[in-house]
């Protein structure tokens, strides 16, 4: 019964931020906005700082078990290369599995492309959009989803329980089938990431997984089929071999050197 009262109560965060959208996007309809893809923007922004404050507050209040943040007793050099590294890893990865995804499920791919262009991600990505994209989604996804929800799921979960939850979640959150299928599965690795280390690793992490995935796309393209598969391919498993293992070297020198077993 326990198990099942957390399960439910551990989509509530989900629920208060979708609600927080709704009414956002409600509220902004008064407004006079000069296009849709400002009113996509704008809508998205205030909701986003919204659900900063909200998340930010629960999960201080709640789950959060460091009372002071050192960015020296925090970060380890190890754990940050790790986490470099993971980016590309994660990235190629991802892109492998939508690719798969996309030949199985071609309508789902026609779905994600139409809500990339009506979201301002195809192209060049406007200011606005990528400060959005970069610094506020990641800040109040990962307060929402490895901050909140993986700290309600643990009061009843195994942590590889826990995990899968919130990843479930965090994918239903985009709201889109191709979207949510990638989703779910890097949820999975910024469950991992936090529960190894704090929520800024997850944070950090996710900084540069949306940089590289609204900056670095373009730049990587291959005219030839072949090289860009090898390069999906061998820069997966290079950056998550590498990236698993400068963030765990870092993780166990930084709590050996703190005394922490």
């Amino acid at each position: 019964m326990r198990k099942i009262k957390t399960l439910l109560f551990s989509i509530v965060p989900l629920i208060l931020a979708i609600a927080v959208q709704v009414v956002v996007a409600l509220c902004l309809l008064v407004f006079p906005i000069k296009s849709e893809d400002d009113y996509m923007m704008i809508t998205s922004i205030v909701f986003a700082l919204i659900c900063i404050i909200v998340f930010a507050f629960w999960y201080y209040k709640r789950y959060h078990t460091y009372t002071n943040f050192n960015i020296k007793t925090t970060f380890h050099p190890k754990e940050i290369v790790g986490l470099v590294l993971l980016v590309p890893g994660a990235q190629f990865a991802t892109s492998i599995v939508t690719s798969i995804i996309a030949l199985a499920f071609p309508t789902w791919l026609e779905d994600y492309v139409e809500l990339i262009e009506s979201a301002g991600l195809s192209g060049e990505v406007p200011l606005l959009m990528m400060f959005y994209s970069v610094i506020l989604a990641p800040i109040s996804e990962e307060l929402l989803f490895r901050g909140v929800t993986l700290g309600i799921a643990q009061k009843a979960f195994p942590f590889w329980m826990a995990n899968i939850i919130q990843a479930v979640l965090f994918g239903l959150f985009h709201m889109n089938a191709l979207q949510s299928c990638y989703t779910f599965i890097l949820g999975l690795l910024l469950g991992y990431i936090c529960q190894k280390g704090t929520i800024y690793h997850v944070i950090f992490f996710h900084f540069l997984f949306n940089l590289w995935g609204t900056t670095a796309s373009e730049w990587l393209q291959v005219e030839d089929a072949m090289i860009q598969g090898l390069i999906i391919i061998f820069g997966s498993v290079l950056g998550l071999v590498g990236g698993f293992y400068f963030f765990h070297k870092g993780n166990s020198d930084k709590k050996e050197a703190l005394g922490i077993s």
